[in-house]
């Protein structure tokens, strides 16, 4: 083979001395690394197909055809096996009604690694997280399946549960005015997690929690005539703060660890969700391959202060 010109896209081009034909040398690889990034492109712009079609010189159509082979694919962002990193954030993002879930887990690093469930629950993140080694604090919200899997198998792992989840679950329950003098107090007790920085404002905030449950004591243990009681709604309130409160205050013994899960949720969550919005209207596989390039192309800015450091 000896060098013969060049093409008008100017492509080197090479002849064979014993057939005397010219051709060029194909790389798929090539071709299919430039197919992927106008994919990314895409999917991560805010340019529209037919923008990008035009930008690289194809239809539409053809730019719609290349794509496919990506969407057949079943991508997942897994952990290497036994991980080694001290913080874990987790959460969980469906992104195709009930019937696909994104299992998230952000390390102290920024680092983001996912795997797609068929739903959020113990079996999946057990699986999903068996894959790490141990860390010393895990951050969450109030999904049961990851508390119960750091309280069985990894007992040595402190536990955070997110304080924006907490507050939003007790709004849940009693809205954001409630009518009796109970829940405004309870509720106004909640709002003031924010302000717990230190281990004497935390003993405080506790102690205030006591005297709400004495205060209300009677009122919660009233009954109607048929034997049922007239506040449930308060009352399940008291049991999910009881359950909640050994795991509130985690982050002051672990300078650095974070209270809440807003990390994935204003960052990882946030992204997905503008991405199923900008690309509305695509089946299960496509949104697959869309959370997998959005989650492998997220990074922080690098001027920005770090997520987490411990000391």
């Amino acid at each position: 083979m000896q060098g013969w010109g060049k093409t008008v896209a100017g492509t080197p081009r090479y002849r064979c001395l014993i057939c005397e034909k010219s051709s060029i040398i194909h790389r798929p690889d090539t071709r299919q690394r430039h197919q992927y990034g106008r994919l990314v492109t895409w999917l991560t712009g805010v340019q529209s197909k037919k923008d990008i079609a035009k930008r690289y010189g194809v239809t539409r159509r053809a730019l719609s055809k290349e794509f496919k082979q990506f969407f057949l694919e079943n991508p997942n962002g897994l952990a290497p096996l036994n991980f080694k990193t001290r913080l874990l954030i987790v959460d969980g993002k469906y992104i195709h009604g009930n019937q696909l879930c994104t299992l998230i887990v952000v390390t102290e690093k920024d680092e983001i690694f996912w795997q797609f469930a068929d739903s959020e629950s113990y079996k999946t993140w057990s699986a999903y997280l068996s894959r790490f080694s141990p860390p010393e604090v895990v951050v969450a919200d109030g999904q049961k399946g990851v508390a119960y899997f750091v309280r069985r198998y990894w007992p040595k792992t402190a536990f955070q549960r997110c304080h924006f989840h907490m507050v939003s679950l007790i709004i849940h329950y009693l809205s954001r005015n409630p009518k009796e003098r109970a829940g405004q107090d309870i509720l106004n007790l909640m709002y003031q997690l924010k302000e717990v920085k230190s281990f004497e404002y935390r003993d405080k905030w506790k102690l205030l929690y006591r005297i709400w449950e004495k205060q209300y004591e009677k009122m919660l243990a009233e009954k109607n005539e048929t034997g049922g009681h007239i506040h449930r709604k308060l009352r399940s309130v008291r049991l999910i703060v009881r359950k909640a409160i050994p795991n509130l205050f985690t982050f002051l013994d672990y300078p650095g660890c974070p209270n809440t899960t807003n990390l994935v949720e204003g960052w990882v969550n946030a992204a997905i969700a503008e991405g199923l919005r900008r690309h509305r209207g695509l089946y299960l596989s496509q949104k697959k391959t869309l959370v997998s390039v959005i989650l492998s192309n997220l990074s922080r800015n690098s001027k920005e202060k770090p997520t987490r450091k411990f000391p």
